[in-house]
């Protein structure tokens, strides 16, 4: 009607749907139609953010893989000498930031590209959001813990050389470090606190990212 079907709109330049934003990353393109019939097109778009959480899942694999080699090197510093920390501390440390802003960027990759086919249906990749959080305050226990063993001074709290102990206290400081509530451990060097502000401009990122494409339209 009024000059063809909703598809034909799309190849003329002065047409409302052709300059109707379409963000897309990673390959992905938000819906740029009307919904003609919300029953029928809700399953697709639930199957579309659920294939796009599956088919992004390999921007997770940083976080998971430095969560498991931040701990294993936990593992094996605790036998060395203090001597030789000492003489790995600077690598460590900007090796640790370094790779933290590369596993924060494809976390932060990943949470935008499942929003934009959920396209305002959060409930849809609800489990893919949470996950990625989580996996993303595992991650940053994991190299906190890493950062004190490797120096001590990092932070401003006593831990036993013990790895439950440390691996609770310092998941507990990544957890309230992500809510923004404070704890009782203070990061003191520069790194430490380098790392506390990229958990906590991710944090931003995400209830950022969450608030605008809940409430667009």
């Amino acid at each position: 009607m009024y000059g063809g079907p909703l598809g034909d709109y799309s190849s003329r330049s002065d047409s409302y749907f052709s300059s109707y934003p379409r963000p897309s990353f990673l390959g992905h393109t938000k819906r740029v139609t009307p919904i003609l019939s919300p029953e029928a097109e809700q399953p697709n778009e639930k199957i579309a953010a659920s294939l796009a959480a599956r088919l992004n899942i390999w921007l997770l694999v940083p976080a998971m893989a430095g969560t498991v080699a931040y701990y294993l090197f936990t593992s094996i510093f605790r036998g060395v000498r203090r001597e030789e920390k000492e003489g790995k501390s600077a690598s460590g440390k900007i090796g640790s930031v370094v790779f933290t802003s590369i596993v924060t960027l494809g976390l932060a990759s990943y949470i935008y590209s499942v929003l934009v086919l959920a396209d305002g249906h959060l409930m849809d990749v609800y489990w893919s959001i949470t996950g990625t959080i989580a996996v993303q305050m595992l991650y940053f226990a994991a190299v906190y813990t890493w950062l004190y063993r490797l120096d001590e001074s990092s932070f401003d709290v006593k831990v036993e050389d013990d790895p439950i102990e440390e691996f609770i206290t310092f998941l507990y400081f990544s957890i309230t470090t992500f809510a923004t509530t404070g704890s009782s451990v203070f990061p003191e060097s520069i790194t430490a606190r380098i790392l506390v502000a990229i958990q906590v401009l991710f944090l931003v990122f995400s209830f950022s990212m969450g608030l605008v494409f809940f409430t667009s339209p």
